[in-house]
């Protein structure tokens, strides 16, 4: 019982969702100690605070701010300030 239970911490742990406070907080000390480093748009997400829908449909845009599927969050929100419908309030 011990073993399924350790087993099933590691699966959540590794299921990719950035809910614990010590990613979070690590993806912003990334962002303010890099301001050129690039995120995917589930960090970005986080990051932003736009939410994952509508990340895809940034990525996906005629005039995308990602290159190779990646994005500088200053990039981002020069392109959030252009486009002020995908902003979240």
């Amino acid at each position: 019982m011990i073993k399924q239970a350790s087993t099933d911490h590691l699966e959540a742990a590794g299921s990719g969702s950035f809910s614990s406070a010590t990613t979070i907080a690590a993806l912003l000390f990334l962002a303010a100690k890099f301001p050129h480093r690039q995120f995917n748009s589930a960090e970005l997400s986080v990051l932003s605070g736009v939410g994952r829908t509508a990340m895809s449909q940034i990525k996906n845009a005629s005039d995308t701010p990602f290159s190779l599927g990646k994005c500088t969050l200053q990039r981002l929100d020069a392109w959030l300030a252009k486009h002020p419908g995908y902003k979240q309030d």
